[in-house]
């Protein structure tokens, strides 16, 4: 029985083999050939279909529209999380960051205290050889007159008011050299606080009322001549950075500084000697217009910074900002953007990813 029914089984198998072999394609006029490719004709469409079923919602969203361009679709924008907002015109005064540091009095303490010393001395030296020539002056008077006195004493005065008057010049020397020193070390600004007799500025840097800066720029940069004050802040604190105000020009800074060095002053506010702070310093004296745009809308790509546009009701795309001026919070443009374009501040990131998504697709259809 067993036999007889997977003899059956069999039976049937083959009789349905003959009839689509034979049967269908004499009842449809066609060959079996042009059936077998109707039907992987058929099979390759229905895959496809479901392959456009299955990617048909993101070419509805997101597609490729040109160089640095992706469109969404209306209806998503809300759930792709994109807004903008309007650019509006601004002024901008582009500074760059230096490098400030307290500079300690000791140094400057001690060049006064030679000076000073020399000063006296000079002063001593200078009262001996008054009255050595005082001396020889009235003896000459008196041999002239009576002829009382001897050309030997005459003579021995005048030796001594000679001997008094190099001293003098000597101590004058000493005097000039301690000024150049000075000079050469602080600049003739602060040379002539420091050794002036009775100096306000000096008294306010003693004092601590105020503070003395040495600042250091970046090596490609220079100080212009229209600054006549920076701002100083502790730790990047910019927006609570205090005004400092240039001195003059600083010649001997370290060996290992290699970027140009200046001298400016400003109220201490608890300012220690050797303090590192950081100085932010205006490029120029008149301010730039453009527009401003915030650290929210920018997407960094190979190392540059960039922001999206949008171009029409679904259209965006990638601006660079290579060319801006690095501000808090944000990077200030003058040229490329304008008022009224509108700045997409949520959602960049997403655009970025879409549009080199689609990118990768295209390059796998090629």
């Amino acid at each position: 029985m067993a036999l007889r029914g997977r003899f059956s089984l069999w039976f049937f198998v083959l009789l349905v083999l003959a009839a689509i072999l034979f049967v269908v394609p004499a009842a449809s006029n066609t060959s079996l050939t042009d059936l077998i490719d109707g039907w992987v004709d058929d099979y390759s469409e229905a895959v496809e279909e479901a392959q456009a079923d299955d990617d048909g919602g993101d070419d509805d969203e997101l597609e490729p529209v040109g160089d640095k361009m992706v469109r969404i679709n209306n209806e998503v924008i809300g759930y792709v999380g994109v807004e903008t907002i309007a650019l509006v015109s601004s002024y901008f005064s582009p500074e760059f960051k230096a490098m400030a540091t307290v500079v300690s009095l000791k140094p400057l303490l001690a060049l006064r205290a030679d000076y000073k010393q020399a000063l006296a001395v000079f002063n001593v030296v200078k009262v001996t050889e008054k009255s050595a020539l005082q001396e020889l002056m009235r003896l000459q008077e008196l041999a002239k007159g009576t002829g009382s006195v001897a050309t030997k004493k005459v003579n021995y005065a005048h030796a001594t008011w000679g001997e008094e008057k190099a001293k003098l010049q000597g101590r004058q020397f000493e005097l000039d050299a301690i000024r150049d020193e000075s000079i050469q070390m602080w600049g003739q600004t602060i040379s002539g606080w420091l050794l002036a007799k009775e100096s306000q500025q000096w008294q306010r840097l003693l004092s601590h009322q105020d503070s003395l800066l040495l600042v250091t720029l970046p090596i490609d940069l220079s100080l212009d001549d229209a600054v006549s004050y920076i701002r100083i802040g502790r730790s990047g604190a910019g927006k609570h950075a205090r005004k400092a105000y240039f001195i003059s020009s600083a010649y001997t800074a370290g060996q290992d500084v290699q970027g140009e060095t200046y001298f400016f002053k400003m109220t201490s506010g608890r300012l220690r000697a050797g303090m590192r702070l950081d100085a932010w310093i205006s490029r120029g004296n008149e301010p730039l217009a453009g527009v401003f745009i915030t650290d929210r809308a920018i997407v960094w790509h190979e190392g540059q910074p960039w922001a999206y546009l949008r171009l029409e009701d679904a259209l965006y795309q990638r601006i660079s900002l290579q060319g801006g001026f690095k501000a808090a919070k944000g990077i200030f443009m003058t040229d490329t953007l304008v008022a009224e374009d509108e700045l997409v501040v949520q959602g960049a990131q997403m655009l970025l990813s879409e549009e080199f998504r689609w990118q990768i697709l295209d390059e796998d259809d090629d």
